[in-house]
């Protein structure tokens, strides 16, 4: 128990000191998977490089061919196949890819998804030398490095059946930062009144020692933890799903293009040639990797999207004209509410797209989660009695410590993101059970 607290000061303590534990111990596996799965996905630029060099580069040539070529060569090596959507090359030496979806499951009809498998992509990727419109090779999408480690963080390759996994270890996460800071701050504020001291570990193999690197790494990277645990939860299933009705009651939507945007009658004209759009789109935008995908149907219209997501300022969406390439829509990054602005942001930087210092930054702030994970199971197994596997108990005394305000904030807490409500209900119950059991017995261990 802290020195120099309050009754009330010190039952908050000891309840935030429970709570700190179980979200530890809840999400330990989890993190330590997610922290290492998220050290190899931010090494992606670089293990990328060394192991998709063949279909990612080619020798410069003196000219390109034209993106038509480019495309019927693709084709040519689906056996015909309309493609899903196709990234011109952009970077000397960079080969263009052609996205194709996966062939119809025979079970399609029967409310199978043809291009997926439970969240799993299924399509593959032509990779064309943009030179000599040659096929340099073909890869199913999951064969990508990039796509395989991100399915492992965020699904361990299980799908979206799975997903609520990483939401769960997400959201506790959220609690032991705020929790843990809380503990942090009284004892940081006996250090003579300079409170940041307590940042400096002291060296030994005691629990102090233990403690202290605890904390230091968790309030060093915690911001950066913070950051990448809101963006994450910002796309999970659950959360994510709350999070984007809140957005659209708020009115912070990011714009979309509207479905009844039509083409004009062809009248027996031919589209516009691939590359005519090209490079429509390319005198209308900023120099960034684009993404074209092909009318569809009767007064189809062609779409052009950035694929590079690391200049979140150069954010676009074009519609053009099938017949004429005039621009019928366009959206960018001025268009942008402030929340979708934020998000823009923040996911590239969650996933390392922002270069060197991002990749780094990330390696770090993962390499601390582990830290914090196994510091906190050292401390736990040196405290607790000989014999016995025991978290420190709570009184219902120490219960109504609690603010009223911040159970009102549990409780918000719990709705905007269900799976933490869920454990949270699961533990209290545990708790309770727990309670009961001390009480028959008489006694129990308190640490």
């Amino acid at each position: 128990m802290q020195p120099n607290l309050s009754a009330r000061a010190a039952g908050l303590h000891r309840t935030f000191w429970r709570l700190h534990f179980w979200a530890g111990l809840l999400t330990a596996p989890i993190v330590l998977f997610a922290a290492f799965t998220g050290l190899l996905y931010a090494l992606t630029p670089q293990i990328e490089a060394a192991v998709h060099a063949d279909v990612d580069r080619v020798p410069v040539g003196p000219t390109l061919a034209t993106l038509d070529a480019q495309l019927a060569a693709a084709q040519a090596a689906r056996g015909g196949a309309a493609p899903r959507a196709i990234v011109p090359a952009h970077g000397a030496g960079e080969t263009t890819q052609v996205f194709f979806a996966a062939p119809p499951s025979p079970h399609a009809g029967h409310g199978v998804a043809a291009e997926h498998d439970h969240g799993l992509p299924q399509g593959r990727i032509v990779y064309v030398n943009p030179y000599t419109a040659q096929v340099v090779g073909d890869l199913a999408e999951m064969e990508r490095f990039k796509t395989w480690s991100k399915k492992l963080h965020s699904s361990a390759l299980q799908g979206n059946g799975w997903r609520w996994l990483l939401e769960l270890a997400a959201s506790w996460m959220l609690v032991m930062l705020a929790t843990g800071l809380y503990l942090w701050w009284p004892r940081s504020q006996a250090h003579g009144g300079s409170g940041w001291r307590a940042l400096v570990p002291r060296l030994g193999r005691g629990r102090s020692s233990w403690r202290d690197l605890h904390a230091c790494v968790g309030l060093v990277m915690g911001g950066v933890l913070l950051v990448v645990l809101v963006t994450g939860l910002t796309w999970s299933r659950y959360t994510g799903e709350n999070f984007r009705a809140a957005q659209a009651a708020l009115g912070q939507t990011s714009p979309r293009a509207p479905k009844d945007v039509r083409s004009a009658p062809l009248e027996g004209r031919e589209p516009l040639s691939l590359q005519t759009v090209f490079e429509t789109a390319r005198a209308n935008v900023p120099s960034v990797q684009m993404q074209l995908t092909l009318p569809k149907g009767e007064g189809g219209v062609f779409r052009v999207d950035n694929f590079d997501r690391s200049q979140p300022a150069q954010r676009l969406v074009l519609l053009l004209d099938a017949g004429s390439g005039r621009l019928l829509y366009r959206s960018g990054w001025d268009d942008l509410p402030l929340i979708p602005k934020a998000t823009a942001v923040g996911i590239p930087f969650h996933r390392a797209e922002f270069g060197v210092w991002n990749q780094v930054v990330l390696m770090l702030a993962a390499l601390a989660a582990i830290l914090s994970v196994l510091s906190g199971v050292v401390m736990w197994w040196q405290r607790r009695p000989k014999g016995h596997l025991t978290a420190p108990a709570v009184t219902r005394q120490q219960l109504r410590a609690v603010p009223f305000a911040l159970w009102a904030l549990v409780v918000v807490m719990a709705w905007a993101m269900p799976v933490f409500g869920i454990s949270l209900a699961v533990f209290l119950g545990l708790e309770l059970a727990a309670s009961q059991w001390r009480r028959q017995r008489g006694s129990g261990i308190s640490l």
